[in-house]
């Protein structure tokens, strides 16, 4: 090996594969980056309240005057069978969930200090895949989100802005203690609920607070057993919706086709089109770093045949003296794997180096901010530098066969 390198050598220009190195590790930090970024991104636009963090809206038809005539006739305004299908079909939509409403009476009570609270509530549910796992717990324990109706305890999410209420107005008025968002859950709550058979108690416990939908969440295997088991009602068609798009693929004709439809958004439509913009350019600032780090593949590539072709003769004369195509293309394919691996393991090491330093930062920024595990970013490197001296090592192999042959 030793023999051969040395022999070989002498048209080998060191200083234009570290230039092309260079700008692989240029590339390969653009990269790196770009992947950390979004998944600090998805982390920060998820924030706290990570409840319907993607891209999800919430949908209503608007309350007109004919509406209002038809919910006293007993016929609310809701969403057919075929509106909800229309939306699924539209392209950027990823998946469309039905609320579905308590259709019975519902009271809730808690006791705070000597003070006993008891108002009407009502109670909705949306299938458990928007309910994330990762949605903020209130106080140290994490529950489990199901229920049945021989359930001790029933776990619900309200609106923060509910206990905002609260807090801001209802305890400062009258000399009530304010309550933290840790402190929320070791309240005891009691639902009471008026159905066929009489009235049924549960208690309830406050697991989660969200900024995204203004209505109290129960488990939705809890809810439909409890309108089976509680309402004389029949099938009620869904009066809201959650409309999930993917943000990175977010398209403006969703929005078009809601408000041609004269559809309400409660969502925030700024925050949706933010992470699709935000995204957006992520992704424009990977593909810079692609295309980085392709140029440098293929220049690598040019320089590594040019010497080839320039060692041509030697190659050749080697093969007839009895090295192997093999034995001779080994003498490039080491020089390829230290540089291609040498310059991905490097951008790792630059990219983990600056991170804190952004992270930093977006710390400082907002108290939602988690940084992301480095995990990908050297995850990302080794499959790229093994990519890299997989192809480099193949057009090699394959031009070093030509010239012995």
């Amino acid at each position: 090996m030793g023999l051969l390198f040395k022999l070989l050598k002498s048209n080998i220009n060191i200083w234009q594969l570290i230039g092309f190195m260079f700008v692989n590790l240029l590339g390969g930090i653009i990269v790196l980056s770009g992947v950390q970024a979004c998944l600090d991104f998805r982390n920060f636009s998820e924030g706290e309240d990570a409840l319907l963090s993607k891209g999800s809206l919430v949908v209503s038809k608007p309350v007109t005057a004919i509406g209002m005539m038809g919910s006293l006739l007993g016929n609310p305004q809701s969403f057919g069978k075929k509106e909800i299908e229309n939306l699924s079909n539209l392209s950027s939509v990823s998946s469309v969930g039905e609320f579905v409403s308590a259709n019975f009476e519902v009271q809730a009570s808690v006791k705070l200090g000597d003070v006993f609270l008891k108002t009407d509530i009502f109670l909705e549910a949306v299938p458990d895949c928007y309910i994330k796992d990762a949605f903020s717990a209130v106080g140290n324990e994490k529950r489990e989100w199901s229920a049945s109706l021989s359930s001790d305890t029933v776990p619900i999410i309200i609106p923060r802005n509910y206990l905002n209420l609260y807090n801001y107005g209802f305890a400062t008025s009258r000399g009530m203690p304010q309550i933290s968002d840790n402190l929320l859950g070791m309240f005891p709550i009691k639902l009471y609920i008026w159905g066929n058979e009489g009235k049924f108690t549960y208690d309830a416990v406050v697991c989660g607070l969200t900024d995204k939908l203004n209505t109290i969440l129960v488990p939705m295997d809890f809810l439909l057993r409890a309108n089976d088991a509680y309402s004389n009602s029949g099938e009620i068609h869904p009066s809201r919706l959650i409309i999930t798009t993917d943000a990175a693929e977010f398209d403006d004709s969703v929005l078009g086709y809601l408000k041609e439809r004269g559809y309400v958004i409660e969502g925030d439509v700024s925050h949706v089109r933010l992470q699709s913009l935000v995204y957006g350019l992520i992704i424009v600032v990977i593909s810079v770093g692609f295309v980085f780090s392709i140029l440098a593949f293929v220049l690598l590539g040019i320089s590594i045949l040019l010497m080839l072709e320039k060692n041509k003769d030697k190659i050749h004369n080697l093969y007839c003296i009895g090295y192997s195509s093999d034995d001779i293309s080994k003498v490039y394919r080491t020089m390829l794997v230290v540089f291609d691996v040498s310059a991905w393991i490097l951008a790792a090491i630059v990219t983990s180096m600056l991170y804190p330093l952004f992270s930093d930062i977006m710390e400082n920024a907002s108290s939602f901010f988690v940084p992301s595990s480095l995990f990908w970013i050297w995850l990302v490197a080794i499959i790229m530098s093994f990519v890299f001296v997989l192809m480099h090592s193949a057009v090699l192999m394959r031009r070093v066969k030509r010239i012995c042959h």
